[in-house]
């Protein structure tokens, strides 16, 4: 044997030997089933299969465990997943609870007035298909998968991946490898009933779990050597946990599953099972808890956990940041039949060649999906051509009649019922019919006619009647006799046309002009013999020019937690007639502004700080038009004023300031208690003679309790004012209108 052939085998040994000694590097693969809030259990389980060392090569995954697999695809670790989930108010991205500020003021209005609100189709009132659009979930996936925008083959993504969803139209299994990341999770994680499908290349789809909640076959295909299965099923024995429709549709589902899962099971090299019994398919707020059992399931599998990770070279992974802003250089979106480009913008409020944080894109987002003028639309943000495009893609919604109702209850005019139907598009494009009755004591109506022009100036036509009847004294009488009477009783209706025309200013500020004619008809119970008839405190037409301002950033109007509002008008009036004769009349003006800003305190602690002011000059012969104090709950009429302690209307004159403090404390989350504090100079012509800024002659103080809830807020109030010496309940349930 020559040295040559002796020097090769020696070497072929040393490397026979090297390759024996050098572990394989096993390649796993992730399994995540569906599950709806159960799915949460996934993070915890993921957190030991870090403790452990184990590198996932690949995942796949279904409905929530797509959400999961997707984040964590991207590179997010457990950690960082369990810390999203703890500190994101599940309940308002579910059902898509959209942001105070980020709605226009007539979406605020409309909010604030009615309890719910379903489309008319073809004369019938229908119940919606799902509770949520999903686009809070859709936003927030937006900006956490942002730094894999541009990676359209999922098999590229830090660690590969892949989701099913469910073909709506035939029922067939979808498998999503290969588009736009947020959208094909969006997709999976569509739950019946829960959220709306989500169209992907022209097909609708549903959540994965209806056809395939446990994709194990795919995850073969990969050639993984070992495959980690996460299953958080419910066994459909258990009846008891079907507490909702969602939960209904997917145990008609699960029977199925249930058939193959066993084969399945055998397939999956280590199967981890959470105990998730206890818990629903909505059962979102209980993360920690469901966190907790996940962890408890991994810590029963962690010896395999480790045995596994030793025949792996470990995987460094760094601490991934949440993308925080976006550039914007080009923005496109699809020609909707009735709202033309300018509408759109002026929602959206977002230029290109900019710079924006995540939080500007959300608020555009959320504002264009709060008209409710489009089904659920989605969107792309991706890199063509070197410039960052973002791409909407809009339906405009098929339901253009609306019945929207709300329920109400103050001192002033009791209980009340609310109907409204609401046309869009009844002559224009963008334009809306709606029309109001409150049902209660009194008959009440509002109709309006807004044509909505976007970033323009839009047109508006408003005509209201108010009828009430009040026992506060009114003071009535001739200008020619030195008769004056005091009414206990007084029949009132205010008839009211407004043309006007206003503009928006990042949907937080909103400024107006208009003409208007307003009849008041307060008729009191004193009768005048000499004439046969009752006298009137008020009988007259009265022709006027307006402008108003309106600034509010409040997260909420009745239980704010920050924020600042302002709402000022000013009227003149230059026209009166009247049936009457209440002597000569000179054109006067009447002007008033509210403001305040609400500041957090501690962790369910807030102050708010309100001042209102008003005032008419050159008004000698129509007391009607001056400021009244007292009462609360009830929407603004005349220059009605609340003042905690005092009854409806308790005193007045033609001008007046008020202060209030209000003191909340959410005890438990939209259950509140309340010290609320008021103080005011009332009397004439306070702001001519320096009277504003002397002492308070009124003092109202009130402990109320508050409850937030879904037809509006509920409070009882204890008050007290040492002006009128009586203990006061005051009750406002419902929306105000």
């Amino acid at each position: 044997m020559n040295t040559y052939t002796t020097y090769l085998r020696i070497f072929l040994c040393f490397a026979f030997g090297i390759a024996i000694a050098q572990p394989k590097d096993v390649k796993v693969g992730l399994i995540l089933s569906g599950g709806g809030a159960k799915g949460m259990a996934h993070v915890g389980v993921l957190k030991e299969i870090e403790r452990a060392g184990v590198r996932i090569d690949y995942i796949g995954g279904t409905s929530m465990g797509a959400i999961v697999g997707g984040l964590y695809a991207c590179g997010y670790s457990a950690a960082q997943l369990e810390q999203l989930l703890l500190t994101s108010d599940l309940s308002d991205l579910i059902n898509d609870n959209y942001e105070r500020n980020t709605k226009s003021f007539q979406d605020k209005e409309d909010s604030e007035r009615y309890a719910i609100t379903l489309p008319i189709v073809k004369g019938k009132i229908q119940f919606p298909i799902s509770l949520s659009k999903g686009q809070n979930v859709y936003n927030l996936l937006v900006q956490l998968m942002h730094d894999q925008r541009n990676i359209s083959d999922f098999s590229k993504l830090p660690i590969p991946f892949y989701c099913i969803a469910t073909d709506l139209n035939n029922g067939k299994m979808v498998l999503l490898d290969k588009g736009f990341l947020p959208l094909a999770v969006n997709a999976s994680s569509a739950l019946p009933t829960l959220f709306s499908p989500v169209t992907v290349e022209q097909k609708m789809l549903i959540d994965g779990g209806i056809s395939n909640n446990y994709p194990i076959e795919e995850m073969l295909k990969k050639k993984v050597d070992v495959i980690i299965g996460v299953d958080v099923q419910t066994g459909i024995s258990q009846t008891d946990e079907a507490a909702t429709f969602s939960d209904i549709l997917v145990r008609l589902a699960s029977f199925q599953t249930e058939k193959t899962m066993a084969p399945k099971k055998a397939k999956t090299d280590i199967y981890i099972q959470p105990d998730i019994s206890g818990f629903t398919m909505l059962s979102f707020a209980e993360q920690v808890a469901i966190i907790a059992r996940g962890e408890q399931a991994g810590k029963k599998a962690f010896k395999k956990l480790v045995a596994l990770a030793k025949q792996q070279k470990p995987r460094i992974q760094s601490e991934k940041e949440i993308p925080a802003s976006f550039q914007l250089d080009k923005l496109s979106f699809s020609q909707t039949p009735n709202y033309k480009r300018n509408y759109i913008l002026g929602k959206i409020r977002l230029t290109p060649n900019t710079h924006y944080p995540f939080k500007k894109l959300r608020e555009g987002m959320t504002n264009l999906a709060a008209t409710n003028n489009f089904e659920a639309f989605r969107y792309t943000l991706t890199t063509e051509n070197e410039q960052e495009v973002l791409e909407v893609t809009l339906n405009e919604t098929p339901h253009t009649t609306l019945f929207r109702a709300g329920v109400h209850y103050n001192d002033l005019m009791g209980a009340i019922g609310l109907v409204n139907i609401t046309q869009k598009h009844a002559l224009l494009k963008n334009d809306e019919v709606s029309l109001d009755i409150a049902l209660g004591a009194n008959f009440r109506y509002s109709f309006s006619y807004f044509i909505d022009k976007g970033r323009f100036w839009s047109i508006g036509l408003n005509t209201s009647l108010d009828q009430f009847e009040t026992a506060a004294p009114i003071l009535v009488g001739m200008d020619d006799t030195l008769n004056v009477y005091e009414s206990s009783k007084t029949n009132a209706s205010i008839h009211e046309h407004t043309f006007f025309v206003q503009t928006v200013f990042r949907e937080e500020a909103i400024l107006g002009l208009g003409v208007a004619h307003q009849k008041n008809r307060l008729r009191t119970n004193v009768f005048d013999p000499e004439t046969g008839k009752f006298l009137f405190a008020d009988n007259a037409d009265y022709y006027s020019t307006r402008g108003y301002l309106k600034v509010d950033t409040r997260d909420d109007a009745y239980f704010p937690k920050k924020g600042g509002f302002f709402n000022g008008n000013i009227a003149y009036v230059f026209s009166q007639k009247s049936p009457t004769d209440f002597g000569s009349f000179s054109p006067f003006m009447v002007g008033k502004a509210t403001m305040g800003v609400t500041l957090p305190l501690l962790q369910k602690w807030t102050l708010s700080l309100n001042t209102m002011g008003g005032f008419t000059i050159h008004n000698p012969n129509t007391p009607t038009f001056d400021f009244l104090i007292g009462g609360y709950g009830n929407a603004p009429l005349l220059n009605y004023q609340s003042f905690i302690g005092l009854p409806q209307q308790h005193t007045g004159a033609d001008s007046v300031v008020k202060g209030e403090m209000i003191f909340d404390y959410e005890f438990i989350p939209n259950h509140h208690a309340a010290l609320k504090i008021h103080a005011g100079v009332v009397s004439d012509d306070i702001f001519a003679n320096g009277k504003w800024v002397s002492t308070p002659n009124y003092f109202g103080t009130g402990l109320a309790y508050g409850l937030d809830t879904f037809a509006g807020p509920l409070e009882c109030m204890a008050a007290y004012s040492p002006q009128y010496d009586k203990l006061l309940y005051h009750v406002s349930i419902g929306w105000r209108f």
